[in-house]
């Protein structure tokens, strides 16, 4: 019978490896094939049971042999049915449950021998009875940087500390808040919560909002607020200084209208327009160089994002030159990220909000 399932290594993130061993059964005797299959039942939570999702992976063994399976992709197609907003969940974010089932399948003396010892972790009649991870993924460096068994999760934002973070009045601050103690995989205890604090007339100066803390300068025309998914899989908030550029993009389709000719009609081209999104390049203003790091390699890397136009939280695209310069002391420029934001929509934001 399969033997030891075991967690080899992991952390509670399952943008990263998780990884589980298995120990093949021994057999005596020659088998014309031997595998070790593993099944992964896993569900986010909340949903029904008719939404589970059960992914079979399998590998050759030889006898006694032991295999490592990585199941993080298996429970990452689960964290794919959850939809995101520009407004996190009232309560907390779901974890994602899963199980696993080992067992041997091998062929001897033209005996095919299927489902052979199965074993199941949790175990049958043990309470929990899933183990519980949660979105985001670590970035290489701190996977480098950890334990080879592991790693755990405590802090769910990569903003630095070493300067505080601007914002304006009128603003509102979205901040994912620290569990009270390091969550280890498997046993996450809670999904997570972020909080939403609004920045208020009369507040300036360095304020705490949401636990955490920022300076406060007075309201600002030429600022935009960004809601966007960080590298936890939570939904955080930013604000940046100035619009230095917007551009348009149109798809034009061009069709030849044909009608009857007359000595003074004759055939004229139609001309289908359509895509006509904004691009508007933004700028992060003077920054640090934690800060600009920070920028660069998590806000600008974000999957889901929203701006702030008017009253509305307009879905769009972050995206990054192919070069972003990031600080440059040969030419003595100023520490800031330049970036550019594609609007979802069609259309100006700013006529809309008019009508």
């Amino acid at each position: 019978m399969a033997q030891g399932l075991l967690l080899s290594s992991g952390s509670p993130l399952i943008g990263s490896p998780i990884v589980y061993q298995v120990q093949a059964a021994v057999i005596a005797g020659e088998c014309a094939f031997h595998r070790v299959k593993l099944t992964v039942t896993a569900v986010l939570e909340g949903d029904p049971v008719s939404r589970q999702s059960v992914s079979v992976l399998s590998s050759p063994a030889e006898s006694g042999e032991t295999l490592k399976f990585d199941i993080s992709s298996c429970l990452r197609a689960v964290a794919e049915n959850f939809e995101h907003s520009y407004t996190p969940p009232q309560t907390n974010y779901p974890r994602i449950c899963y199980k696993l089932s080992a067992c041997d399948e091998y062929m001897q003396n033209g005996e095919t021998h299927d489902n052979v010892g199965v074993v199941n972790s949790p175990a049958d009649g043990v309470t929990p009875a899933w183990y519980y991870n949660i979105m985001g993924a670590f970035s290489d460096l701190e996977r480098l940087l950890s334990p080879s068994a592991g790693r755990s999760v405590q802090r769910l934002s990569r903003k630095p500390s070493s300067a505080l973070e601007v914002v304006a009045v009128g603003e509102s601050v979205v901040v994912p808040q620290s569990y009270a103690t390091a969550q280890t995989c498997e046993v996450v205890s809670a999904g997570p919560t972020v909080q939403v604090a609004a920045v208020t007339q009369g507040m300036s100066g360095v304020q705490t909002l949401a636990g955490r803390q920022f300076y406060v300068i007075p309201a600002a025309s030429d600022r935009y607020e960004f809601r966007f998914v960080n590298g936890f899989g939570v939904l955080e908030s930013i604000s940046v200084h100035s619009l230095r550029r917007s551009e348009m993009n149109v798809t034009t389709e061009e069709n030849i209208r044909a009608i009857q000719e007359q000595f003074a009609s004759m055939s004229r081209a139609s001309v289908h327009k359509s895509n006509d999104y904004e691009v508007w390049k933004l700028s992060s203003g003077p920054l640090n160089p934690d800060w600009q790091s920070w920028f660069m390699h998590e806000f600008l890397m974000c999957s889901q994002a929203w701006i702030h136009v008017g009253t509305a939280w307009i879905p769009c695209h972050i995206l990054p030159d192919e070069t972003v310069t990031g600080l440059n002391r040969v030419e003595n420029d100023i520490c800031e990220t330049l970036f550019s934001v594609r609007l979802d929509i069609n259309g100006s934001p700013l006529q809309s909000l008019t009508v």
